[in-house]
């Protein structure tokens, strides 16, 4: 017997922290009703959402409203910037009321089943109770005892607060992808205990028509006795559109097929347990997928969260564990405390239970997903497979098994030497692209994109709005270069079976991390084809070990060829060919070709081809070639750039109608007279505002790990005249690398709107810089051809960069060098500032004695990633700066912490002294905003001193701040005072005093985020 509940429930909430009653129902009256299944905060109930809602979240700011970056779009309503808000917010228990009717007398019990709820659950019967239950993963019954025919009264309360110490960020329990709803969804139903007892043995039949068998063997999985490999993607739980878990069969059949037409084959459900229609779904799309208990915890032995997870995993196998989808599990995602001995019990345990439910070798176990383990990688043991992304052992930084040190032909084998277990990467990959704002007309239902209202406004404020279509193309372009390169990476490695890309769709919350090809819906963002992406993502992958993106024509060069195959069978015969073409106007020259006949590729890895030797000295200019290999329909191709050496460029700085300088002295001298000027400054000499670049995008996302280098790509005018000579893509391509690597982004905010920079920066989406790399203009009498990278060097050692500079001086001393646009000369010099002045002055810095001081060095150098913490009891904070000599002073650049995503110590009020005699006088008084950018204060005039006295008066962010506190047994949320300091990553005089410039990377180091869950 079954009866449906779905339909109008009236509804009331409680705020209180009573003890649920264990007798009667209580005496309430309903605040409406709703519509089950379904959440209350969708419905109108709930909390508004206000800069003081309590998320449940531990990864953001709770002091954001401060930041001046977070200002924008608030006109309009309340927009979160660091995940999509749902309409209201509610944390507490809300109480559930409807009748129902038991049609005829029957001797069975009758259980209330829930199939999608949080967290705990009450059930009373005509105001009698009758029991409850808890669980985060599975549905809730709750046995209801006999009831006689008739009509009958239900009330369920649902608690969603926190019932265990659980990590904040967990996806079952946190609000980064909205899960802190209260409500009941999918099946909610009375059904009997012969309805129950039906159902039990349905599972039983079909997990019998359904076989499934793994097991691991020399390192590698088999599933029914084939080898795999795991090519998966990340899944949190995210609804978007309904707030709560589809159950809708036609939502996840879409799902899977899109995970397999972009060539995965494998879903790991981060923290999280998805619902039966998730496991049917996958069963019939053979797609596979790792579950998790719901957990990103702490596991210490004898502490009760062993027995939370214990009751989870037992509630997950006997609801799921019949899905032959349901391969993989995983207890937690990156676990901390003592966690490897109980967790490595949890396995053994979880093993014997699944055989004791029918269900032994359905699947395999690990012990958790997400950090190494104590002990090198041929030595851990406990555990089916290893789920991780760095091995803490080898020569690679970290043991790393993701990221640059395996790209260009290498791979990550050192860091897994004398692996025995196969090892699947953990959350590979989460490179950014820029967002296209037009995603937002698709949040038509629960969640709305207040976080994107915040990026867009600000785009606008900082003029690039209406570039966003471009730098969404071109970002996620450079983005799929990156993806590339991790992937083959890991096929090429041995030990390697499996990753789990982070993420194939965009990630909404823990700051929004714009990470996929598909944005929040699973829908493709437009910049590259499943086509496309299966090249390099699919059960056959074709591998070329090619060592480098950019050669000589007198590069020898060796690329060996293999192949990744985990497919059905191995393929006795088949010729795999091989070609180098080049285009031009759309038309492809075959220049080289090869073909390698009647191979056989077993399903294995690292199955050797061949061995292709371009001969690149009949490249008589620069070209971008494309190499492609092809094995019947399989294909990969790579594209690379061969380099020409033809006159120097040194002579060529002699072209007596042309000036080539780093100094801007000298081009503002040459422009005045008239003079075509290309004036590249040295590194050291942009202000702070002008960023480092680099071709790797931000990872994850610059509000969970921030820094002051957080280019996105460039985009480029690839028909300019520029580049006749240097070819190049719309969004760059792997030669603009090493040039990157040397650069920053000039800061075009004083430059008129006409300018349409020849290369332009795509900066993070949160800062939104219009940032420019190569501009042109008229300046005074002159012509102007700006770069703002370091182009010095040989052409063998730095044949783009080489390149790169001739083409520069080629398009100035031509007559296609012709600039429209009036550019001011205090445009440029307004973003020009010597950054290693007050090192080279021997400036000297000393805190009050009664300070606290952390790292007090990091204000001797330039480097905006290296911050002082400075810290007292109370407001003010004094620093003093020592000059060895006198120095004429007319104001002071405070540079404040690029990585602290707490945004602690930011600096609000302040005051400067300069020394004057004996005494000290008060040369500037302000406010700061909270800002990453540079902050000036200029004083009331110049003054000629030895010292001066930088004082904070006040700062941000020191109400109380919601703290998540993890401790031996949990997590636990406590409140903190915000602490009076002072953390700045300089202190640096205005003044004229002249140094000389440099070309030194100081921002190569400190690039290490200061956030551990995303340390790559």
């Amino acid at each position: 017997m079954l009866m449906d509940l779905a339909g109008k429930w009236e509804v009331w909430l409680e705020h209180t922290e009573e003890e649920i009653p264990e007798k009667e129902r209580p005496k309430k009256k309903p605040d409406g009703s709703v519509i089950l299944p379904g959440i209350l905060q969708a419905q109108g109930y709930g909390n508004p959402v206000t800069v003081d809602t309590p998320w449940v979240s531990g990864l953001h700011d709770p002091f954001w409203y401060e930041r001046e970056e977070y200002s924008y779009g608030q006109d309009g309503g309340l927009s979160i910037p660091f995940l999509s808000q749902p309409p209201r917010h509610y944390i507490g228990r809300a109480w559930y009321e409807r009748e129902f009717t038991v049609t005829e007398d029957t001797e069975d019990e009758f259980y209330l089943f829930v199939e999608l709820t949080r967290w705990r659950s009450f059930a009373w019967v005509d105001k009698t109770p009758r029991g409850g239950d808890c669980s985060l993963c599975t549905a809730h019954q709750i046995s209801l005892g006999k009831l006689s025919a008739g009509t009958h009264t239900l009330t369920v309360c649902i608690d969603n607060r926190f019932q265990y110490p659980y990590r904040p960020d967990g996806h079952e329990v946190s609000d980064a992808l909205g899960t802190t709803w209260n409500g009941m969804a999918g099946e909610i139903a009375v059904i009997s205990a012969g309805e129950a007892k039906r159902r039990l043995e349905e599972k039983k039949r079909y997990a019998k028509e359904q076989p499934r068998f793994l097991e691991v063997r020399e390192g590698l999985f088999y599933v029914d006795g084939r080898p795999e490999y795991f090519r998966g993607t990340h899944f949190g739980g995210d609804y978007p559109l309904t707030g709560y878990p589809e159950t809708n069969p036609d939502w996840w059949e879409k799902l899977m097929e899109t995970i397999k037409e972009w060539g995965f084959n494998f879903l790991r459900c981060h923290s999280y347990c998805p619902p039966e229609a998730a496991f049917a779904a996958a069963d019939r799309a053979g797609v596979y997928i790792q579950a998790e208990c719901g957990m990103w915890n702490v596991f210490e032995e004898g502490i009760p969260m062993l027995s939370v997870l214990k009751d989870e995993t037992r509630r997950i196998l006997n609801q799921f564990g019949h899905h032959p989808s349901f391969v993989l599990l995983s207890a937690s995602n990156e676990p901390s405390g003592k966690w490897y001995g109980p967790l490595k019990r949890w396995v053994k345990e979880t093993r014997e239970y699944d055989r004791s439910l029918g269900y032994e070798g359905r699947r395999l176990y690990t012990a958790q997903s997400g950090w190494f383990y104590d002990t090198p990688p041929e030595e851990i043991t406990g555990t089916d497979y290893i789920y991780f992304h760095r091995s803490a052992y080898g020569p690679i930084l970290g043991g790393n098994i993701r990221g640059f040190e395996g790209w260009r032909g290498k791979d990550y084998r050192a860091s897994l030497k004398g692996a025995r277990l196969p090892v699947i990467c953990h959350e590979m990959g989460q490179w950014c692209s820029y967002p296209d704002f037009s995603v937002m007309e698709k949040f038509t239902g629960y969640l709305k994109p207040g976080n994107y209202n915040v990026f867009r406004e600000s785009a606008r404020a900082h003029g690039v709005l209406q570039k966003c279509r471009e730098f969404a193309w071109c970002s996620g372009k450079n983005q799929v270069l990156m993806y590339k390169e991790d992937m083959e990476a890991n096929f090429r490695t041995p030990h390697l079976y499996g990753f789990e890309m982070l993420d194939l769709h965009d990630y909404l919350g823990q700051g929004t991390a714009l990470v996929g090809v598909l944005d929040p819906f699973w829908e493709s963002k437009g910049y590259i084809k499943p086509e496309e992406f299966r090249e390099f993502c699919g059960e056959t992958v074709l591998l070329a070990r090619i060592p480098s993106y950019v050669y000589q024509t007198a590069d020898q060069v060796i690329i060996p060829v293999e192949v990744c195959h985990f497919g059905k069978e191995p393929i006795k015969s088949c010729d795999v060919k091989w070609s180098i073409e080049t285009e031009e106007n759309g038309l492809k020259t075959v220049i080289f070709k090869g073909v390698w006949k009647d191979c056989f590729i077993p399903a294995a890895k690292n199955t050797q081809i061949g061995e292709i030797q371009p001969d690149f000295t009949v490249i008589k200019e620069n070209k971008k070639l494309t190499l492609t290999v092809e094995m019947g329909k399989v294909r990969n191709h790579w594209d690379f750039f061969v380099y020409k050496k033809s006159s120097d460029c040194f002579d060529m700085e002699k072209i007596s109608e042309v000036v080539y300088t780093r100094e801007w002295q000298e081009a503002k001298r040459e422009l005045e007279r008239g003079k075509r000027v290309v004036y590249s400054p040295y590194l050291s000499e942009l202000d702070f505002d002008c960023p480092p670049l680099s071709m790797r995008p931000v990872f994850w996302n610059s509000q969970m790990g921030p820094g002051w280098t957080r280019s996105l790509g460039l985009v480029i005018q690839s028909d300019h005249p520029l580049f006749r000579n240097f070819p190049t893509e719309e969004y760059g391509g792997w030669q603009w690398e090493e040039i990157q690597d040397r650069a920053r982004g000039f800061l075009l905010d004083e430059m008129p709107k006409g300018l349409t920079p020849i290369v332009s920066v795509i900066d993070d989406w949160n800062r939104n810089l219009p940032l420019g790399l190569i501009f042109e203009g008229r300046v005074s009498a002159g012509r102007l051809l700006f770069i703002s990278a370091c182009l010095e060097g040989e052409f063998r050692k730095r044949p783009a960069a080489w390149s790169l500079k001739k083409a520069l001086l080629t398009y100035a001393s031509s007559e296609s060098f012709c600039p429209e646009t009036e550019l001011r000369p205090e445009w440029i010099e307004n973003h020009l500032f010597p950054n290693n002045r007050m090192r080279l002055l021997n400036a000297t810095y000393r805190a009050e004695p009664e300070a606290a001081v952390i790292n007090f060095t990091a204000l001797e150098d330039e480097n905006p990633d290296h911050s002082v913490w400075i810290e007292k009891d109370n407001y003010p904070i004094s620093v003093e700066i020592s000059f060895r000599e006198r120095i004429l002073v007319s104001g002071l650049i405070v540079v404040p912490d690029q990585k602290d995503r707490m945004h602690q110590g930011c600096i609000k009020d302040y005051v400067v002294h300069v020394k004057q005699g004996e005494n000290w006088k008060e040369a500037a008084r302000g406010h700061f905003a909270a800002s990453f950018l540079s902050q000036k204060a200029w004083f009331d005039k110049e003054y000629d001193t030895e010292a001066i006295k930088f004082t904070a008066l006040s700062g941000y962010a020191m109400g109380e701040r919601p703290v998540w506190e993890e401790r031996s047994d949990g997590w636990h949320c406590i409140k903190k005072q915000g602490i009076p300091a002072i953390q700045t990553a300089g202190l640096h005089i205005i003044c004229d005093k002249k140094v000389q410039g440099s070309d030194t990377l100081f921002w190569k180091q400190f690039r290490k985020s200061k956030t551990k869950e995303i340390d790559n």
